[in-house]
């Protein structure tokens, strides 16, 4: 059931790329939070699945309100729904209390195909102009803020994820293949780490020490790189990216300023995340996890190059 689940999800995410109409769109959104309801009660508590069900109609009111009444004034009400259903700052609340509560197979399917259908419609019938540009620099502000005191890897991913898409959707402006490339490579770091965070069972930075071996804290450590988007990791690159193309606009200065020192800020949060007895080859523990045991760490570790390469073969691609 959970394997139909995710295939419906992907599908329904990929034809709405496609999908010029809003309502096509709106209507593909319903039926995935649906799904999603329904893989939550089958995984999780069924309060979370009632809680993310209500979520789910509040936004569906309003953007059949927008599509009833479609204007140019009404556009804040879409805007106002989408931010709510992408969990932004200040709509952020509810993300919250489900992340710290459902399961990693949850999380995953929330922090990347649910993500994708709002930010489609946001791409398609949002007008960008300065104001929007500059509240969207403005929104990556909080999640840096609002990271600093988290010690729970999933508290840590929803702010990751709050403080990106704000700068996805900026990328999308200036050049809509970076901002997808940038999009895809995210989202499978973030599914390299959660599955990586599911395997060793991790959920606060504090057991770290007690739950990794030394080989298992090189694959953490090499995780929380490529997720804090450091160089040279394909993620630091297309950012780069994003900032020379703000630079061509003279009216963006500001926002650049915002976005380094965000990012600066984001990044030493991240590191905080980062294991500190990594050097220490020697530390002993009682509980270990066999690492050549677990096939995902395999198939992580091959991974890696081949995101990485397959990245790099994406941006020469798009630089030709």
């Amino acid at each position: 059931m959970n394997i139909i689940i995710y295939i419906i999800l992907l599908s329904l995410t990929l034809i709405s790329f496609f999908t010029p109409n809003l309502f096509f769109m709106w209507l593909f959104l319903e039926i995935s939070s649906l799904l999603f309801c329904i893989y939550l009660n089958i995984n999780s508590n069924k309060i979370y699945s009632i809680m993310y069900f209500l979520i789910s109609c509040m936004t569906s009111i309003l953007i059949i309100y927008y599509l009833l009444n479609w204007s140019n004034s009404n556009t804040i009400i879409l805007l106002f729904s989408l931010w709510m259903k992408l969990g932004l700052f200040p709509l952020n609340s509810w993300m919250n209390f489900l992340m710290k509560n459902i399961n990693y197979n949850s999380l995953i399917l929330l922090l990347t195909i649910m993500k994708c259908i709002p930010m489609f419609m946001f791409l398609n019938f949002i007008m960008f102009n300065y104001n929007i540009l500059f509240i969207l620099t403005l929104m990556t502000i909080p999640p840096v803020l609002l990271s600093f005191n988290t010690s729970s890897f999933p508290l840590l991913m929803n702010y990751s994820s709050m403080y990106n898409i704000p700068l996805m959707l900026i990328f999308s402006y200036m050049n809509l293949n970076f901002m997808l490339t940038y999009m895809i490579i995210y989202m499978l770091s973030t599914l390299m780490i959660i599955l990586l965070l599911k395997q060793f069972n991790l959920l606060f930075k504090n057991s770290l020490n007690l739950e990794l071996n030394y080989k298992n804290k090189i694959l953490y450590n090499l995780s929380m790189f490529m997720y804090a988007q450091l160089p040279p990791f394909t993620p630091f690159i297309i950012k780069w990216n994003l900032i020379e193309f703000m630079n061509f606009y003279s009216y963006m200065s500001i926002m650049i300023m915002m976005i380094i020192m965000s990012s600066l800020i984001m990044t030493f949060n991240y590191l905080n995340f980062y294991n500190n007895n990594f050097f220490l080859s020697n530390f002993k523990i009682g509980h270990k996890i066999n690492f050549y045991k677990k096939s995902n760490s395999i198939i992580m570790l091959i991974s890696y190059p081949s995101l990485f390469m397959f990245s790099m073969f994406i941006i020469y691609l798009l630089m030709n």
